[in-house]
């Protein structure tokens, strides 16, 4: 049964920290899409001259452009966190040929929101100014209720995370057996659904120890394959970089010498990093130094027998 979402949602996600702050002119606009929070400061960036719609300000401002995915309503609010006397124009065509589409000055106070309707495809011009001379900063947010149909179902071949309402074309072509030694195997699926039937197994490499190792092949085809096999572990005098599985002939390096302070009994390569204790004969009293010490400690002992 499939599930057929017919209620349209306003798409209000809230992109955080969101830092698009806009073109200075119509040529440099600012893509922004629905759910888009942004701010930004039409203040210092000088007047673009643009009148189409009469009532355009002169002391800076900031362009977007929205290009509509489906058709439906979008609104632009500037009601919280702009700080002088803001206007809103939209316009649809191309720069240096614009036609005024919609305006507002003072929704809330002295601030702006304008909704307007979209048209599928259609690119539409935003331009954020101010009333006459008036110019600061300014906080925005985006919103839009436009459907877009397509399949919701997450599972499915042809899932679109951006529809916001089934229109029943979930396709599930994609599933099937993806083994091609089961006697169903479908060459064209590309997710595995579980479905494969070996009732019919073919030959293939029945050596445990090989890459390719087939546990339900019943005969020997003799395509057995080992490339994959040697020592993985980097740190061996024989690491392998080709090698994705181990087959235990890792050679590990070190000191081989029984007599050295640092005889490695796992080694089976000499790296040449054998150390031995350094023994001086005379240094009887192990200061470094063979001298007077060494004499009376000799001396003192002169005659003593030394036990077995």
């Amino acid at each position: 049964m499939k599930l057929v979402f017919t209620s349209l949602f306003i798409i209000a996600l809230t992109l955080v920290g969101y830092s698009q702050t806009g073109g200075t002119t119509c040529a440099a606009a600012a893509p922004i899409t629905c759910g888009a929070s942004f701010t930004g400061s039409t203040a210092g960036t000088g007047g673009d001259g643009v009148t189409t719609c009469g009532t355009e300000g002169t002391a800076g401002q900031r362009w977007f452009s929205f290009t509509a995915p489906g058709n439906g309503t979008v609104n632009l609010n500037l009601c919280t966190g702009t700080n002088y006397d803001s206007r809103i124009h939209v316009y649809t065509g191309v720069c240096g040929a614009l036609a005024c589409l919609a305006q507002n000055d003072d929704a809330c106070g002295l601030q702006s929101q304008l909704g307007w309707n979209v048209t599928a495809g259609t690119t539409y011009l935003i331009r954020i100014g101010g009333f006459g001379g008036g110019s600061g900063n300014f906080g925005a947010s985006f919103t839009c209720n436009i459907p877009v149909g397509g399949c919701t179902q997450f599972n499915a071949c042809n899932f679109n995370p951006s529809a916001n309402f089934d229109n029943g074309t979930c396709d599930y072509s994609c599933y099937g057996c993806t083994y091609t030694a089961a006697s169903n195997y479908n060459p064209t699926a590309t997710i595995d659904n579980g479905s494969c039937v070996f009732n019919v197994v073919a030959d293939g490499c029945t050596d445990p120890d090989a890459c390719n190792y087939c546990s339900l092949c019943t005969g020997d085809d003799g395509s057995c394959d080992y490339a994959c096999l040697g020592c993985t572990y980097s740190n061996a005098a024989n690491f392998d970089a080709t090698a994705t599985r181990d087959d235990g002939t890792c050679e590990f390096g070190g000191c081989t010498d029984p007599a050295a302070l640092n005889y490695t009994p796992l080694a089976l390569v000499d790296d040449g990093s054998c150390t031995f204790e350094f023994v001086c004969e005379g240094d009887i009293n192990n200061d470094g130094l063979i001298g007077i010490g060494d004499l009376i400690i000799m001396l003192a002992n002169f005659g003593f027998n030394c036990p077995n």
